[in-house]
Protein backbone atom coordinates (compact mmCIF):
# COMPACT_ATOMS: atom_id res chain seq x y z
CA UNK A 1 0.00 0.00 0.00
CA UNK A 2 1.21 3.60 -0.29
CA UNK A 3 -0.25 7.22 -0.36
CA UNK A 4 -0.23 10.20 -2.60
CA UNK A 5 -1.16 13.84 -2.19
CA UNK A 6 -1.44 17.04 -4.54
CA UNK A 7 -1.97 20.31 -3.99
CA UNK A 8 -5.83 19.86 -3.68
CA UNK A 9 -5.02 18.42 0.17
CA UNK A 10 -6.29 15.52 -0.82
CA UNK A 11 -4.42 11.77 0.12
CA UNK A 12 -4.97 8.89 -1.80
CA UNK A 13 -4.06 5.62 -0.87
CA UNK A 14 -3.57 2.59 -3.10
CA UNK A 15 -3.78 -0.92 -2.30
CA UNK A 16 -2.22 -3.84 -4.79
CA UNK A 17 -5.53 -6.11 -5.24
CA UNK A 18 -4.19 -8.31 -8.41
CA UNK A 19 -4.19 -11.24 -6.71
CA UNK A 20 -7.89 -10.82 -4.30
CA UNK A 21 -8.96 -10.29 -8.24
CA UNK A 22 -7.56 -13.41 -9.55
CA UNK A 23 -8.57 -15.51 -6.55
CA UNK A 24 -12.62 -13.71 -7.24
CA UNK A 25 -12.25 -14.82 -10.53
CA UNK A 26 -11.03 -18.68 -9.67
CA UNK A 27 -13.72 -19.00 -7.38
CA UNK A 28 -16.56 -17.58 -9.69
CA UNK A 29 -15.08 -20.29 -11.89
CA UNK A 30 -14.69 -22.96 -9.94
CA UNK A 31 -18.71 -22.39 -8.70
CA UNK A 32 -19.98 -21.86 -12.26
CA UNK A 33 -18.14 -25.09 -13.30
CA UNK A 34 -19.69 -26.79 -10.23
CA UNK A 35 -23.05 -25.39 -10.52
CA UNK A 36 -22.57 -27.15 -14.75
CA UNK A 37 -21.66 -30.64 -12.96
CA UNK A 38 -24.44 -30.65 -10.32
CA UNK A 39 -26.51 -29.77 -13.21
CA UNK A 40 -25.03 -32.34 -15.38
CA UNK A 41 -25.28 -34.81 -12.72
CA UNK A 42 -28.78 -34.66 -11.80
CA UNK A 43 -29.77 -34.52 -15.22
CA UNK A 44 -27.76 -37.76 -15.94
CA UNK A 45 -29.37 -39.33 -12.66
CA UNK A 46 -32.78 -38.27 -13.51
CA UNK A 47 -32.85 -39.82 -16.90
CA UNK A 48 -31.97 -42.71 -15.20
CA UNK A 49 -34.55 -42.83 -12.28
CA UNK A 50 -36.93 -42.37 -14.70
CA UNK A 51 -35.70 -45.44 -16.90
CA UNK A 52 -35.92 -47.06 -13.91
CA UNK A 53 -39.94 -45.98 -13.52
CA UNK A 54 -40.50 -46.54 -17.01
CA UNK A 55 -38.68 -49.81 -17.25
CA UNK A 56 -40.79 -51.12 -13.89
CA UNK A 57 -43.80 -50.04 -15.58
CA UNK A 58 -43.00 -51.74 -18.96
CA UNK A 59 -42.20 -54.95 -16.70
CA UNK A 60 -46.15 -54.66 -14.93
CA UNK A 61 -44.31 -54.43 -11.53
CA UNK A 62 -46.62 -51.10 -10.92
CA UNK A 63 -45.75 -51.26 -6.63
CA UNK A 64 -41.84 -50.81 -7.27
CA UNK A 65 -42.66 -47.63 -9.82
CA UNK A 66 -45.23 -46.31 -7.51
CA UNK A 67 -42.43 -46.38 -4.96
CA UNK A 68 -39.52 -44.58 -7.14
CA UNK A 69 -41.90 -42.21 -8.07
CA UNK A 70 -42.82 -40.93 -4.60
CA UNK A 71 -39.36 -41.63 -2.91
CA UNK A 72 -37.93 -39.64 -6.15
CA UNK A 73 -40.35 -37.12 -5.51
CA UNK A 74 -42.18 -37.33 -8.90
CA UNK A 75 -45.31 -36.09 -8.86
CA UNK A 76 -45.74 -35.80 -12.88
CA UNK A 77 -44.37 -39.86 -13.47
CA UNK A 78 -47.07 -40.77 -10.36
CA UNK A 79 -49.97 -39.24 -12.12
CA UNK A 80 -48.87 -40.91 -15.32
CA UNK A 81 -48.91 -43.80 -14.10
CA UNK A 82 -52.18 -43.45 -12.33
CA UNK A 83 -53.73 -42.31 -15.30
CA UNK A 84 -52.31 -45.31 -17.16
CA UNK A 85 -54.37 -48.00 -15.09
CA UNK A 86 -57.36 -45.79 -14.91
CA UNK A 87 -57.44 -45.24 -18.66
CA UNK A 88 -56.94 -48.76 -19.80
CA UNK A 89 -59.67 -51.33 -21.46
CA UNK A 90 -62.64 -52.72 -19.74
CA UNK A 91 -61.40 -56.12 -19.77
CA UNK A 92 -58.33 -54.92 -17.59
CA UNK A 93 -60.11 -52.57 -15.51
CA UNK A 94 -59.84 -55.62 -12.38
CA UNK A 95 -56.33 -56.04 -13.15
CA UNK A 96 -55.42 -52.50 -12.67
CA UNK A 97 -57.58 -51.88 -9.25
CA UNK A 98 -55.61 -54.86 -7.96
CA UNK A 99 -52.01 -53.37 -9.01
CA UNK A 100 -52.74 -50.31 -7.46
CA UNK A 101 -54.56 -51.58 -4.34
CA UNK A 102 -51.24 -53.67 -4.16
CA UNK A 103 -48.95 -50.90 -4.63
CA UNK A 104 -51.10 -48.16 -2.05
CA UNK A 105 -50.62 -51.21 0.53
CA UNK A 106 -46.75 -51.37 0.83
CA UNK A 107 -46.44 -47.68 1.35
CA UNK A 108 -45.89 -46.41 4.84
CA UNK A 109 -47.61 -43.04 6.80
CA UNK A 110 -45.02 -41.07 5.45
CA UNK A 111 -45.08 -41.86 1.89
CA UNK A 112 -48.86 -41.92 2.28
CA UNK A 113 -48.54 -38.30 3.67
CA UNK A 114 -46.61 -37.34 0.22
CA UNK A 115 -48.97 -38.92 -1.86
CA UNK A 116 -52.29 -37.22 -0.14
CA UNK A 117 -50.44 -34.13 -0.28
CA UNK A 118 -49.97 -34.69 -4.99
CA UNK A 119 -53.64 -35.59 -4.60
CA UNK A 120 -54.73 -32.24 -3.21
CA UNK A 121 -52.73 -30.45 -6.14
CA UNK A 122 -54.08 -32.40 -8.82
CA UNK A 123 -57.57 -32.14 -7.04
CA UNK A 124 -57.25 -28.23 -7.88
CA UNK A 125 -56.98 -28.81 -11.51
CA UNK A 126 -60.19 -29.87 -13.26
CA UNK A 127 -58.57 -31.84 -15.67
CA UNK A 128 -56.95 -34.15 -13.13
CA UNK A 129 -59.16 -34.07 -10.64
CA UNK A 130 -60.81 -37.48 -11.76
CA UNK A 131 -57.32 -39.08 -11.37
CA UNK A 132 -57.33 -37.50 -7.94
CA UNK A 133 -61.01 -38.28 -6.55
CA UNK A 134 -59.92 -42.27 -7.68
CA UNK A 135 -56.34 -42.20 -5.64
CA UNK A 136 -58.25 -40.79 -2.56
CA UNK A 137 -61.35 -43.20 -3.05
CA UNK A 138 -58.41 -45.98 -2.93
CA UNK A 139 -56.71 -44.78 -0.06
CA UNK A 140 -60.02 -44.46 2.19
CA UNK A 141 -60.93 -47.81 0.58
CA UNK A 142 -57.48 -49.82 1.80
CA UNK A 143 -56.36 -47.91 5.23
CA UNK A 144 -58.92 -48.12 8.35
CA UNK A 145 -60.26 -44.52 9.89
CA UNK A 146 -57.44 -45.57 12.81
CA UNK A 147 -54.79 -44.90 10.41
CA UNK A 148 -55.95 -42.02 8.47
CA UNK A 149 -56.17 -40.23 11.47
CA UNK A 150 -52.70 -41.11 12.02
CA UNK A 151 -51.56 -39.83 8.67
CA UNK A 152 -49.16 -36.44 9.51
CA UNK A 153 -51.17 -33.48 8.71
CA UNK A 154 -54.30 -35.29 7.34
CA UNK A 155 -56.37 -32.57 8.45
CA UNK A 156 -54.89 -29.62 6.77
CA UNK A 157 -55.15 -32.16 3.40
CA UNK A 158 -59.13 -32.73 4.11
CA UNK A 159 -59.55 -29.17 4.61
CA UNK A 160 -58.17 -28.31 1.25
CA UNK A 161 -59.57 -31.20 -0.29
CA UNK A 162 -63.08 -30.42 0.47
CA UNK A 163 -64.24 -27.34 -1.19
CA UNK A 164 -62.84 -28.46 -3.93
CA UNK A 165 -64.23 -31.86 -4.16
CA UNK A 166 -67.46 -30.20 -3.46
CA UNK A 167 -66.97 -27.72 -6.18
CA UNK A 168 -65.67 -30.97 -9.18
CA UNK A 169 -69.17 -32.71 -7.46
CA UNK A 170 -71.84 -29.89 -8.21
CA UNK A 171 -70.39 -29.07 -11.38
CA UNK A 172 -70.93 -32.99 -12.45
CA UNK A 173 -74.75 -32.56 -11.43
CA UNK A 174 -75.30 -29.55 -13.03
CA UNK A 175 -73.69 -31.56 -16.17
CA UNK A 176 -75.94 -34.46 -15.54
CA UNK A 177 -79.15 -32.60 -14.76
CA UNK A 178 -78.19 -30.83 -18.40
CA UNK A 179 -78.28 -34.30 -20.41
CA UNK A 180 -81.55 -34.19 -19.03
CA UNK A 181 -83.01 -31.45 -21.50
CA UNK A 182 -80.84 -32.85 -23.92
CA UNK A 183 -82.81 -35.91 -24.15
CA UNK A 184 -86.43 -34.17 -23.65
CA UNK A 185 -85.96 -32.36 -26.69
CA UNK A 186 -84.71 -35.09 -28.97
CA UNK A 187 -87.87 -37.38 -27.34
CA UNK A 188 -90.49 -34.21 -27.96
CA UNK A 189 -88.87 -33.57 -31.64
CA UNK A 190 -90.71 -36.22 -33.82
CA UNK A 191 -93.98 -34.96 -32.08
CA UNK A 192 -93.49 -31.68 -34.07
CA UNK A 193 -94.96 -31.83 -37.46
CA UNK A 194 -94.42 -28.95 -40.00
CA UNK A 195 -97.49 -27.12 -41.50
CA UNK A 196 -97.80 -27.88 -45.33
CA UNK A 197 -100.51 -26.10 -47.59
CA UNK A 198 -102.06 -28.91 -50.35
CA UNK A 199 -102.45 -26.05 -52.63
CA UNK A 200 -98.72 -25.11 -52.83
CA UNK A 201 -96.56 -27.76 -54.21
CA UNK A 202 -92.97 -27.48 -54.70
CA UNK A 203 -90.86 -29.10 -57.22
CA UNK A 204 -89.16 -30.71 -54.69
CA UNK A 205 -92.16 -32.47 -53.28
CA UNK A 206 -93.04 -33.81 -57.19
CA UNK A 207 -92.20 -36.93 -57.32
CA UNK A 208 -92.70 -39.07 -60.90
CA UNK A 209 -91.99 -42.32 -61.43
CA UNK A 210 -92.96 -45.31 -63.41
CA UNK A 211 -95.68 -47.12 -61.93
CA UNK A 212 -98.13 -50.37 -63.70
CA UNK A 213 -97.60 -48.35 -66.70
CA UNK A 214 -98.57 -44.87 -65.15
CA UNK A 215 -97.06 -41.76 -63.91
CA UNK A 216 -97.36 -40.62 -60.43
CA UNK A 217 -97.39 -37.06 -59.05
CA UNK A 218 -96.92 -36.91 -55.31
CA UNK A 219 -98.04 -40.27 -54.63
CA UNK A 220 -101.65 -39.40 -57.15
CA UNK A 221 -101.51 -41.34 -60.24
CA UNK A 222 -102.84 -40.32 -63.41
CA UNK A 223 -105.04 -42.13 -63.84
CA UNK A 224 -106.76 -41.21 -60.36
CA UNK A 225 -106.71 -37.86 -61.60
CA UNK A 226 -108.74 -38.45 -64.51
CA UNK A 227 -110.83 -39.95 -62.39
CA UNK A 228 -111.14 -37.10 -60.35
CA UNK A 229 -111.53 -34.78 -63.17
CA UNK A 230 -114.25 -37.01 -64.81
CA UNK A 231 -117.03 -36.04 -62.42
CA UNK A 232 -116.14 -32.46 -63.17
CA UNK A 233 -116.59 -32.65 -66.86
CA UNK A 234 -119.76 -34.01 -66.74
CA UNK A 235 -121.37 -31.47 -63.65
CA UNK A 236 -120.02 -28.80 -66.03
CA UNK A 237 -121.16 -30.78 -69.73
CA UNK A 238 -125.27 -30.86 -67.38
CA UNK A 239 -124.61 -27.34 -66.25
CA UNK A 240 -124.03 -26.38 -70.27
CA UNK A 241 -127.27 -28.57 -71.08
CA UNK A 242 -129.41 -26.74 -68.63
CA UNK A 243 -128.29 -23.68 -70.12
CA UNK A 244 -128.89 -24.75 -73.83
CA UNK A 245 -132.49 -25.96 -73.13
CA UNK A 246 -133.62 -22.58 -71.03
CA UNK A 247 -132.22 -20.81 -74.44
CA UNK A 248 -134.58 -22.72 -76.77
CA UNK A 249 -137.55 -21.97 -74.54
CA UNK A 250 -136.82 -18.63 -74.09
CA UNK A 251 -136.71 -18.80 -78.24
CA UNK A 252 -139.62 -20.59 -78.63
CA UNK A 253 -141.91 -18.38 -76.71
CA UNK A 254 -139.75 -15.00 -78.54
CA UNK A 255 -141.45 -16.94 -81.59
CA UNK A 256 -144.67 -17.35 -80.39
CA UNK A 257 -144.89 -14.07 -79.32
CA UNK A 258 -144.11 -12.50 -82.69
CA UNK A 259 -146.27 -15.36 -84.84
CA UNK A 260 -149.81 -14.05 -82.53
CA UNK A 261 -148.50 -10.40 -83.30
CA UNK A 262 -148.17 -10.68 -87.02
CA UNK A 263 -151.73 -12.94 -86.82
CA UNK A 264 -153.41 -9.49 -85.35
CA UNK A 265 -152.01 -7.23 -87.69
CA UNK A 266 -153.25 -8.58 -90.51
CA UNK A 267 -156.42 -9.01 -89.22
Amino acid sequence: MFATGGGDAVINLWHDSTVADKEGAFRKEVRHLTYQFKCLFFKRRGCFERARIINAALDADYTKAFQLAIELHRPHKLFELFSELCSCAPYKKRDAEVHIEKALGTLGKEEFHLLLQYVREWNTEPKLCYIAQFVLFRVFSILPPTEIVEIKGIGELLEALIPYSQRHFSRIDRLERSTFLLDYTLTGMPVIEPETDGRELKEEDVKCFEDAGGYQFGGISLEEQNDDNEPKEISRKKRKSHKSKDGRHKKEKVVDYTSAAAISSQA
